[in-house]
């Protein structure tokens, strides 16, 4: 167990990644659907787009960053709470991914289990949710997973979401004990462009990216200033704002729309936007021990938005609470 704040806050206190090895190489199929691929790599960033093995399925990739938390010391048996942020369940959806998961694990009955239907603001979502469903019942340990693989909706061949996303998985450990503490959350959502990311009839995901990313230059960056003045911050404040890695123009436009672009770093080239996963899997895989406190903001589905601050209270040593 880690040694330091034990409260009734919840925070953050180990992030694990399940994150398949196999790439899809994007230079390949852009030019298989006819596109110029060095233009869309430095417009898109992807070199490659992860994707999870014949057979798996979402709970299986969740599961996948379950088990490398239980091998660095996570008892199941602490478990009070598991949400599974997902839009892409096993099957049909029924019954829920976080039900064969608790299954998978063998958890207590008593555990609180749910899913929640969000895309790549749902990490921001799940921690808000979950921060206050655990301390208000008291509970000391939960997990937060996300697990969205997009493999099994999109058209490969249809040039705007084939190039785009990867799959992955990752879980964190919701604690008292923890090395984040979770700060106030900025919230928004604008259903009058919803039909810019869906699913058509086929089963297939339909995208006007243009119009996701016109709407997120401006709502994004007022969102991040807004949650950072929840938490009594200004952008000075922070070392790092870490915005969900949707692709590198987006990223580049919104540290422009800040004028920090020095703070706002494109992680994502070797796996591709891994939707909910790619906030959690940034900060456990990228974000770097120095950085003490940062803005954190996921965007995109719905079209809605989350930002909240994060700040570094002890050092991770990578053990769950």
């Amino acid at each position: 167990m880690n040694a330091g704040r034990s409260d009734s806050r919840i925070g953050i206190g180990a992030i694990a990644v399940a994150l398949p090895e196999t790439r899809l190489a994007t230079h390949a199929q852009a030019q298989r659907l006819g596109i110029d691929a060095d233009r869309l790599e430095r417009r898109l960033g992807f070199r490659g787009l992860a994707r999870m093995g014949a057979g798996q399925d979402t709970s299986d990739l969740a599961l996948a960053a379950v088990n490398q938390l239980m091998a660095r010391g996570l008892e199941p048996s602490s478990l009070d709470y598991l949400c599974v942020v997902t839009q892409n369940p096993d099957g049909a959806g029924l019954p829920p991914v976080s039900a064969i998961l608790h299954g998978k694990l063998g958890l207590s009955a008593r555990v609180a289990a749910f899913d929640l239907s969000h895309g790549c603001a749902g990490f921001v979502y799940g921690l808000a949710i979950s921060k206050a469903f655990m301390e208000a019942q008291g509970f000391r340990t939960g997990l937060l997973i996300t697990a969205d693989p997009y493999s099994k909706i999109v058209d490969s061949d249809d040039p705007k979401t084939a190039l785009i996303f990867g799959d992955a998985a990752t879980a964190s450990v919701l604690t008292a004990d923890y090395v984040w503490e979770v700060g106030r959350t900025d919230f928004g959502t604008d259903g009058s462009h919803c039909d810019a990311l869906h699913i058509n009839p086929s089963g297939h995901l339909r995208m006007n990216g243009q119009r996701i990313a016109r709407i997120c230059a401006t709502a994004v960056p007022q969102s991040i200033l807004r949650a950072l003045k929840l938490n009594e911050l200004q952008l000075a404040d922070v070392d790092e704002v870490l915005l969900h890695q949707a692709s590198r123009y987006i990223i580049e436009t919104i540290g422009e729309a800040l004028q920090t672009p020095e703070k706002t770093k494109f992680y994502a080239a070797d796996y591709g936007n891994v939707i909910s996963s790619s906030l959690p899997l940034a900060l456990s895989a990228h974000v770097l021990p120095s950085v003490r406190r940062l803005a954190l903001c996921g965007f995109g589905v719905g079209l809605s938005w989350a930002s909240t601050v994060l700040t570094r209270r002890q050092a991770d040593t990578g053990v769950p609470a």
